[in-house]
């Protein structure tokens, strides 16, 4: 069914304490080649140190952008109030201390929230569009997960971006984000995503425009989820439970939601896994991430002098 709503792009940025930070996620946004309508929706998720008070408000007085406070309630929740308040047919999630590349180079081809609309508006069978991510601030550099995903892919535990563009209405069926997963929660949503499509009987397509257009960065101000200790089985076998039939179709068994799961955690790639993918995609963006990082072959039977 084609949604009645206006075809352009709601961008949502939930925001809990996240300073100035917040001011250039929002100039990253309103500063790309727009064609397509679009608002900027920021969910306030309980802030209450000053300078993010201040950000906020400063924010709110731009004709795109609208605020939505809540109280303390989560970044998932906080991710679904913007979605529900979506004024337009399609969404991308930014957290709040990222940014969109505005680099003139990256966007002559035009923005990525454009070219990802016009890929889901003449594509029904794309379920979602991302972006490769550069690392900014205290490292620089694309992420190990930067090459093209698919389906497949996700549901091997392979790495989803916040920042794809997605159907709202696909998110809304297929249940959003849901608050119980404490981590890996991208990871969840798109699933939950791809799930609603497949019971719909909607082909699972996921399109890559490489870039880097989304910038993502590291810091250490404030306590950040990815570094929480919380048991990764327990998390996936609730997005395994919550989803089993699309995980019984893809791994072509009836297994219980706990075999699964520990398939699903099995086959998530290791660093080697995304490295050889990247070059598969882009052999030179591989050997660049890897001289970054400093990685090296080691093995243990290095001492036999093995060629």
């Amino acid at each position: 069914m084609k949604s009645t709503m206006p075809a352009g792009i709601s961008f949502v940025i939930p925001c809990f304490n996240s300073g100035d930070y917040l001011i250039e996620a929002v100039d990253s946004l309103i500063g790309q080649p727009h064609v397509f309508p679009y608002e900027v929706l920021i969910v306030n998720d309980g802030s209450d140190d000053e300078s993010t008070l201040s950000a906020i408000a400063a924010c709110g007085e731009r004709p795109e952008v609208r605020v939505i406070c809540l109280g303390r309630s989560g970044h998932h929740a906080a991710r679904n109030a913007g979605v529900e308040a979506a004024g337009f047919e399609y969404v991308m999630q930014l957290d709040a201390d990222d940014r969109l590349a505005t680099a003139p180079e990256l966007l002559a081809d035009g923005s990525y929230p454009d070219r990802a609309v016009e890929i889901l508006r003449t594509h029904d069978h794309v379920a979602f569009v991302h972006t490769m991510s550069r690392m900014i601030g205290e490292f620089e550099g694309l992420t190990i997960s930067s090459y093209p995903c698919r389906e497949e892919l996700v549901l091997r535990k392979h790495h989803v971006p916040t920042s794809i563009v997605y159907r709202r209405d696909d998110a809304i069926h297929g249940g959003m984000y849901d608050p119980q997963v404490l981590k890996w929660g991208d990871w969840a949503f798109a699933v939950n995503l791809l799930a609603g499509r497949f019971r719909n009987g909607a082909h699972n397509a996921i399109v890559c425009i490489s870039g880097p257009l989304h910038e993502y960065r590291v810091h250490s101000r404030g306590r950040r989820v990815s570094n929480a200790a919380i048991s990764e089985f327990d998390m996936t076998l609730l997005v395994v439970e919550k989803n089993l039939d699309l995980f019984q179709h893809h791994f072509q068994r009836d297994g219980s939601a706990e075999d699964i799961a520990r398939d699903v955690l099995a086959s998530k790639p290791s660093r080697l896994d995304d490295l050889i993918r990247m070059a598969t995609h882009d052999v030179e963006q591989a050997l660049t991430v890897a001289r970054q990082r400093e990685f090296s072959l080691s093995s243990p039977f290095e001492c036999l002098g093995i060629p």
